[in-house]
């Protein structure tokens, strides 16, 4: 009986899907408690190729997808949530590599505290620093200010300056949070039936945000659980099209301002400028691309 059903959107992803699979099939929870399913949104590499391979080897049940074009994150995570038969629904990126036993611990977790909504173990980067998107309050445009300007980095200790990226939190220490990173999201799949699916209008980017708003509105807990951990190889898919990365993060933002502008006075009063102020935000990420990519040529 599939317990646990494992989604993974992948674009040009190379070996790191691979990788992903494998780490999901060594990581010591019964295969046959797995549905691991793949949406590939037009990958032109051989990313899925090799994830056959990996299949093949371990003789691994698996779903795969291929869509006819890049449809989007939401729209491809919404595909597998419909192909979903476990329990627990895991929204997995394919550039991240699972420690041992980190789904076991997860689902033990989440079985002995009830409402929670969703869970994330430690995710950190290649060099074994946390990835601070892990853990997150929701935007307002005071903590996206101090994080825009960088004083949550100077004052990561201040719980007010550091509120975007909760940097004065522990990092070893479980938290109910408000935000987690859609990079690995355990999701109970009666909260989804409950909280519904993501939103399509976020193609790339925000969707985690949004649907960690949304879970809250329905007084579902959020948690961020240090003693699993997993590997992000972070933005393997956008760096294939970095400018356009940029392009679908900031109309994200703009994006979930907008959609909940009216439940908040100062967002009401206020939304044009946090427009202009993302905008110019976005054209600064461009002038910085230019930057890199000048040196980078020489």
């Amino acid at each position: 009986m599939v317990e646990l059903s494992i989604i993974i959107v992948n674009y040009n992803t190379g070996e790191y899907l691979s990788r992903c699979i494998k780490s999901i099939i060594e990581n010591g929870y019964s295969l046959d408690k797995i549905q691991i399913i793949i949406i590939d949104n037009n990958s032109k590499d051989n990313s899925i190729k090799l994830a056959k391979q990996i299949f093949k080897k371990y003789n691994a049940k698996f779903k795969l997808i291929e869509n006819s074009s890049n449809i989007g994150f939401s729209k491809a995570v919404n595909i597998g949530i419909d192909l979903s038969i476990g329990k627990y629904i895991c929204i997995l990126n394919p550039d991240t590599y699972i420690e041992k036993k980190c789904y076991s611990s997860l689902i033990d977790y989440m079985t002995l505290n009830k409402n929670i909504g969703c869970i994330t173990p430690k995710i950190v980067n290649s060099n074994g620093q946390l990835q601070i998107s892990c853990k997150r309050s929701l935007p307002t445009i005071k903590n996206s200010f101090y994080k825009f300007t960088k004083l949550d980095k100077i004052f990561s200790n201040n719980e007010i300056i550091s509120e975007y990226n909760l940097l004065h939190l522990d990092e070893d220490k479980i938290a109910q949070v408000d935000v987690i990173s859609g990079a690995f999201m355990l999701i109970k799949s009666d909260v989804i039936h409950k909280v519904g699916k993501f939103d399509e209008d976020f193609y790339l980017y925000g969707e985690d945000i949004d649907y960690c708003k949304r879970m809250k509105l329905h007084n579902f807990k959020i948690i961020y659980f240090p003693l699993a951990k997993a590997i992000h190889y972070k933005g393997k898919s956008a760096e294939s099209h970095p400018f356009a990365a940029v392009y679908h993060f900031h109309s994200s933002m703009i994006k979930y301002f907008k959609k909940y502008r009216n439940e908040n006075n100062s967002w009401k009063f206020s939304f044009y400028l946090i427009i202009v102020f993302i905008t110019i935000k976005k054209y600064l990420s461009y002038l910085n691309l230019v930057y890199k990519n000048s040196f980078k040529l020489k």
